[in-house]
């Protein structure tokens, strides 16, 4: 049957962010199979270089209670697999994205247009559609993988109060493109949220489909297209469902991360002060200043680490602030590279030096919190994460006594182009910091 498709196919993986929800959502493959020496061709999503060049490898056909579709050979699909994250930014070092190469053969539809299969390792859901010739030429020959994600990215700037309208009710969505998730968000009442997550993938050069429908009112939204620009949503029987913007989401920020809608807000580091080798990212932030100096006294606090920043031997990324509802915990990461001399062709550390010469490392730092009637958090420092993390103490200390002193809430701001979420002293309106929340 893979050969049955002259044009090839889509092929849509969906890692399994149920279990391991700090995992990217969502990869696309375009795949083209010839049966004669089963070789499969395919391009991808995942990075400018694998969307503009095809990569060639073997897959095989395994006859079994359930038939299994296995990349046999070296591909794109075993990069993202690949357990070594420095290499690829995966989620978990030994788990890389969490993505599987050999998959079994579930169902496929009546016209044989989609096949479903399951992972057999990491359990990733996925999911090939049969192309039309347009497609084809699209992906494989002019390569819109990229084209494809900045008309998205443009479609959805600046608007940070997106929701659908099913019926008469409106639910917050937000669409993560960097996470390659969307979370759909109802408020169902004063202490409690319906939450529907769930991984992405581009299906077209004007779509995106997503891995579990939203259900709402009887509809079951399951597609996010591009209608001349503009951002739509469609149903399981291709109906329009309304996308509504308001100036906010309209459910309050503490709510969203107190009933877990959101469960993460990302700080990112930018070269505009001191700190090199990251593009800048906060210039136009309301509470630009607030965000950098939180940030500078993580660079600054210990003396090796300072001097590894100036030397370009250290490279910060972000912190991201994780948090867990259910344990009432959440996690202080913060993420950064070392060089790594001894890699092939290392040109020598510098702020022009590519990243993929940096070893990537996270330092988590555990904090328990209670909030009040007033939607008021109060912090408790519990400690590192890992015995690596406990080396550099001064890390956690920059952060210590700022986060617990204080009577500290959660509101949204905006950019121009995102939404913001402000973590704020209630009683003196004074933002310690401000992030991306997904």
């Amino acid at each position: 049957m893979l050969t049955s498709s002259p044009n090839g196919w889509k092929f849509l993986a969906y890692p399994n962010i149920k279990d391991y929800p700090s995992n990217k959502g969502g990869f696309s493959f375009f795949m083209k199979f010839n049966e004669k020496d089963q070789r499969v061709t395919m391009v991808s999503d995942f990075n400018s270089e694998m969307g503009t060049k095809t990569s060639e490898s073997k897959y095989s056909i395994k006859l079994t209670s359930l038939s299994t579709l296995s990349f046999a050979t070296y591909s794109y699909i075993h990069f993202l697999a690949d357990p070594n994250t420095m290499m690829n930014g995966g989620e978990k070092i030994g788990w890389g994205h969490r993505l599987d190469f050999e998959y079994s053969i579930l169902k496929s539809s009546p016209n044989q247009d989609t096949i479903y299969l399951k992972g057999n390792l990491q359990k990733t859901d996925a999911i090939m559609v049969r192309a039309t010739a347009d497609e084809s030429k699209a992906f494989m020959t002019d390569f819109k993988y990229e084209d494809t994600k900045g008309r998205f990215a443009q479609a959805i700037a600046g608007k940070v109060g997106l929701h659908v309208k099913t019926g008469n009710n409106l639910s917050v969505m937000t669409l993560s493109l960097e996470q390659r998730k969307v979370v759909f968000a109802k408020d169902i009442s004063a202490d409690s949220v319906f939450i529907h997550r769930t991984g992405i993938a581009y299906n077209g050069v004007n779509s995106i489909r997503l891995n579990q429908p939203f259900e709402s009112d009887g509809i079951k939204v399951n597609e996010l297209i591009l209608n001349n620009g503009k951002l739509e949503a469609k149903d399981i029987q291709g109906k329009t469902v309304e996308v509504v913007e308001q100036e906010f989401p309209s459910i309050a920020a503490f709510k969203m991360f107190r009933t877990g809608a959101y469960t993460t807000i990302r700080i990112p580091y930018d070269n505009t002060r001191w700190i090199t080798g990251y593009q800048a990212e906060t210039l136009d932030w309301p509470h630009r200043r607030e965000v950098q100096l939180f940030l500078g006294n993580t660079a600054g606090a210990d003396l090796g680490i300072s001097l590894g920043v100036i030397t370009a031997s250290v490279r910060f990324y972000d912190v991201t602030v994780q948090f867990k509802p259910a344990q009432k915990r959440f996690l202080l990461n913060v993420n950064f590279g070392f060089y790594d001399q001894d890699r092939p062709n290392a040109p020598g550390a510098g702020k022009s030096t590519p990243d993929e010469f940096y070893n990537k490392f996270t330092f988590p730092y555990q904090y328990r919190y209670t909030y009040d009637e007033d939607e008021v958090f109060t912090m408790y420092y519990e400690g590192p994460q890992f015995v690596y993390a406990a080396q550099f103490p001064n890390l956690k200390n920059a952060f210590k006594e700022s986060l617990i002193d204080g009577r500290y809430s959660l509101k949204y701001t905006k950019t121009s182009k995102q939404l913001l979420i402000a973590f704020y002293d209630k009683r003196t309106d004074k933002v310690l910091f401000e992030g991306i929340p997904y």
